[in-house]
């Protein structure tokens, strides 16, 4: 039996947002979309090569369905909590647990 540790519920839905790595101010972002977000985080899949502990910038748009956070344009710095493979197309699933967030 597995234990539930999320403090949030889930929306399953398709968010699209542009990532990218923290410490690598002059990456270009790269585009993705959530598989799942709620009001402390988001997961999604992507060909980067990321660990846990990598810090990510993520901008998206925040569904009106998240009550807790304002419908905006928000750019959020997270922190990866969990990577694992989908597939064998090369792609990852990345838990991300947002730290905080910004309306710029």
């Amino acid at each position: 039996m597995t234990i539930e540790r999320r403090l949030a519920a889930r929306l399953i839905k398709r968010v699209p947002m542009e990532i990218t790595l923290v410490m690598d101010s002059s990456a270009e972002p790269l585009p993705a979309e959530t598989m799942n977000i709620s009001k402390s985080g988001a997961y999604f899949a992507t060909s980067l090569k990321l660990h846990e502990g990598a810090k990510l910038e993520l901008r998206l748009k925040v569904p009106e369905e998240i009550k807790s956070l304002p419908p905006l344009e928000c750019k959020f710095i997270g922190r990866v909590t969990h990577v694992e493979p989908l597939g064998k197309n090369g792609m990852s699933g990345v838990g991300v647990h947002f730290l905080y967030y910004s309306l710029d």
